[in-house]
């Protein structure tokens, strides 16, 4: 009888028993190192769920609230000047902000434009392109107890809205 195994299904236990084996072999208590990273990783977890909670708090008060809609009508013109279609508005604002947002939007997007689109592939390079920037930083501030200075706020939104910017470019050069 042969059976039929996929290496996806193999992986996450070969990984476990790879690391079993060589706890043993280095002679760690491997049980004991394992509770004491799950105790750090709770930590870390109470330290960040303050900011995990205002982020995701903001992002619903704003979708619920029609201001991204109206944020989105405000910076159309921008778009425009840019060549970046106005479909896109809502991804962009929210791409920064909230990973599940913009994979919403996207989605949404897709399913409307289909994936073979143009709009649809601006959004797949858009969110392949750039980072949820504001979480990222409120993460990582968030752990080693530092606020976010301005400059860094700055430079990181550049960057995030020159990836956008950079990612319709290439796409629309490429794929129009």
């Amino acid at each position: 009888m042969c059976v039929n195994v996929n290496v996806e299904s193999i992986m996450i236990p070969g990984i476990i028993v790879f690391i079993l084996i060589v706890g043993l072999l280095e002679r760690v208590n491997v049980f004991d190192v394992f509770t004491v990273g799950v105790v750090d990783g709770l930590g870390v977890v109470y330290r960040l769920f303050p900011v995990f909670l205002g982020l995701f708090l903001a992002v619903t008060l704003l979708r619920v609230s029609g201001f991204l809609d109206f944020l989105a009508g405000c910076m159309n013109g921008i778009f425009e000047w840019l060549k970046i279609p106005e479909e896109l508005s809502g991804l962009i604002i929210l791409k920064p902000v909230s990973g599940s947002a913009s994979m919403a939007i996207g989605t949404e997007l897709m399913k409307e434009y289909g994936t073979d689109s143009l709009i649809g592939i601006m959004v797949a390079t858009i969110m392949g392109a750039t980072e949820t920037t504001l979480y990222a930083l409120a993460v990582y501030t968030g752990e080693i107890n530092k606020k976010i200075s301005l400059k860094l706020l700055i430079l990181a939104i550049i960057g995030n809205f020159l990836g956008i910017y950079l990612s319709t470019l290439i796409c629309r050069l490429y794929f129009n």
